[in-house]
């Protein structure tokens, strides 16, 4: 017989958002090693590597990556992370919100949930040092998503650590100490429509 597990209700979701390289993935795993109840890793990164991509990229038409592709990729990810925690999963989502947009997007995507959304700082020195030692990242991808993205200016966070040091456990235990303390949903609340905010999910 299939097991049951006892309904929990919705999972809770902290999101790490921060720069290529800036050690979201690292914060991610100490973040598992610190909480004392099982939290989900999930990432775009972990759909790529599984393969699913098609190998072939056009400039244009339906394998446009950037026009056609990645849109669509991006808009399927966002919505596995309600899916997810709507099945009582509690989730750490790394992710690179890119767009003023997909702030939105989540924001309304999310808003029946537990969302907790950390920003992920980091000096961009050590971001080009860390693409530079990879040698897996596109140089100047990270300082590009600081300076010309403005991954960080599209609105608040709940909590803001600087990972230039690396991840410690201390830095970890911090976020967690703070996720335990939160109070009412303040950085990814749903937009005010009447204030030009995001058009529901489509």
């Amino acid at each position: 017989m299939e097991p049951t597990p006892p309904n929990r209700g919705p999972g809770r979701i902290i999101i790490l958002n921060g720069a290529s390289s800036s050690g979201k993935s690292t914060l991610a795993k100490a973040l598992q090693r610190t909480l004392d109840e099982p939290f989900l890793h999930v990432s775009s990164d972990q759909f790529v590597a599984s393969g699913m991509l098609p190998e072939r990229r056009d400039d244009e038409g339906s394998f446009s990556w950037w026009n056609e592709m990645r849109p669509r990729f991006f808009k399927g990810f966002h919505r596995c992370l309600p899916a997810l925690a709507g099945a009582g999963n509690d989730l750490i989502v790394e992710h690179i919100i890119e767009f003023q947009h997909w702030r939105e997007y989540l924001s309304r995507l999310l808003a029946d949930l537990d969302v907790f959304l950390v920003g992920v700082h980091c000096d961009l020195t050590e971001i080009d040092r860390r693409e530079r030692e990879r040698g897996d990242r596109r140089i100047g991808e990270g300082r590009c998503h600081v300076e010309t993205d403005g991954i960080h200016t599209f609105g608040p966070y709940d909590y803001e650590v600087d990972t230039s040091d690396g991840v410690s456990p201390t830095l970890a235990q911090s976020v967690v100490t703070a996720w335990r303390s939160r109070g009412p949903r303040r950085a990814l609340k749903p937009f005010d429509a009447s204030g030009g905010g995001a058009p529901a999910p489509g």
